[in-house]
């Protein structure tokens, strides 16, 4: 089915409903230019594809194609099924599962992700490699799931959030907050990643893009923070009180713009 401009919940793996994702084809492709993997937020256990539609048409208009993806949230699965969900979808892509409808198999992809799509584009990335992964945009991804001391808003910060998150009612050990926590997996062989994060932001403070940052560059892999003065203190990417249809404030769609174009 398609409909503004996508063609609508195609299957990148079997099993689960969720396993799906819109493809977006621009009118003029660039034949050059990395595909998208997009990934929406909402927690891990809320929202879905269609929230990032405004993304994906931005950059469909930049002439790249989009596959926004929707993935097994915490209620279906606990950690880790987001992520493989989301790592799925990307070799799907690569290995050409979007050949019969008009995208063939790229050499690269870019990967995308707004909150907990940050989290999950910066694990998506790492586990694609350099060699298969153009670059990670996130959008106010958190670094990791730990609780900080920065973030007294975040459902990140109580014991609930990570009982459902990990699956079980014990401590989570260092090695789970390891396995999930991009600033603890960074290699020399990653991606290069930019960050686009409000200063004001107090639910996923500022601090988790600069943490994801310099972890990046400690291995002597690019990396990029670009702040902006949103207008709420919650992310602020859409227009106050703009939420269906959600509109992207201008320098969140600037700053899109920008990150894009230098990836060919």
């Amino acid at each position: 089915m398609t409909t503004t401009g996508s063609i609508q919940n195609i299957p990148y793996a079997d099993a689960h409903e969720r396993r799906v994702g819109d493809l977006f084809l621009p009118p003029r492709p660039r034949p050059d230019a990395p595909p998208v993997l997009l990934i929406h937020g909402g927690s891990w256990n809320s929202m879905s594809k269609e929230a990032l539609d405004p993304v994906a048409r931005l950059f469909v208009a930049a002439g790249r194609a989009v596959f926004n993806v929707n993935y097994r949230l915490l209620d279906h699965a606990p950690w880790p099924a987001c992520r493989d969900d989301c790592v799925d979808a990307a070799r799907f892509v690569l290995a050409g599962g979007l050949a019969a409808h008009g995208l063939p198999a790229p050499p690269k992809l870019l990967v995308c992700g707004a909150s907990a799509g940050g989290h999950l584009a910066m694990l998506t990335g790492l586990a694609l490699g350099a060699r298969a992964c153009a670059g990670i945009v996130s959008l106010a991804g958190p670094s990791r799931v730990e609780r900080r001391d920065d973030s007294p808003a975040s459902a990140i910060s109580g014991e609930d959030f990570l009982q459902k998150f990990f699956g079980h009612s014990a401590p989570p050990s260092p090695e789970e907050f390891m396995a999930a926590s991009p600033s603890a997996l960074v290699a020399s062989d990653a991606p290069p990643l930019v960050c686009i994060h409000s200063r004001n932001d107090r639910l996923v403070p500022p601090a988790h893009s600069e943490e994801a940052v310099t972890a990046w560059r400690a291995c002597s892999v690019d990396a990029r923070l670009d702040y902006f003065d949103g207008p709420a203190e919650f992310y602020a990417f859409w227009t106050p009180g703009d939420l269906q249809p959600r509109v992207l404030v201008p320098p969140v769609a600037a700053l899109l713009r920008r990150t894009v174009a230098p990836w060919p």
